[in-house]
């Protein structure tokens, strides 16, 4: 089952939930991470899953299932958008490590983490 998302700068996305996702593309995106400093993992990571969750868009970029670089020519309001849009698949992808003591916001933090 897909989604279509407003973003906040008018633009859509359309996006597969979940349920529509496969251990070939948990894979996938994590194979994205390898041999990267962690920084780049991340990104790579988060990346790799907006390519493989997002079916269509408005903007006039291939899809990045086509080109994933298509994602860093994204008005970074809309790619951060879209990443928090991501946290629940996160955690329907990846339910071991998602809700580990290591990962909750620390309160007394000053940066909230």
């Amino acid at each position: 089952m897909s989604k279509k998302i407003n973003l906040t700068s008018g633009a859509t996305v359309t996006i597969k939930d979940a349920d529509g996702l496969k251990v070939k593309d948990r894979n996938r995106i994590m194979r994205a991470g390898d041999a990267k400093s962690d920084a780049e993992k991340g990104i790579a990571i988060g990346n790799a899953l907006l390519a493989t969750i997002i079916e269509d868009w408005s903007y006039d970029l291939l899809v990045p299932s086509a080109k994933e670089d298509s994602i860093e020519e994204l008005p970074i309001k809309d790619y951060v958008e879209l990443m928090k849009l991501t946290e629940d698949i996160i955690k329907d992808l990846f339910p071991d490590i998602a809700d580990t003591d290591k990962n909750k916001l620390n309160p007394d933090s000053p940066l909230g983490n």
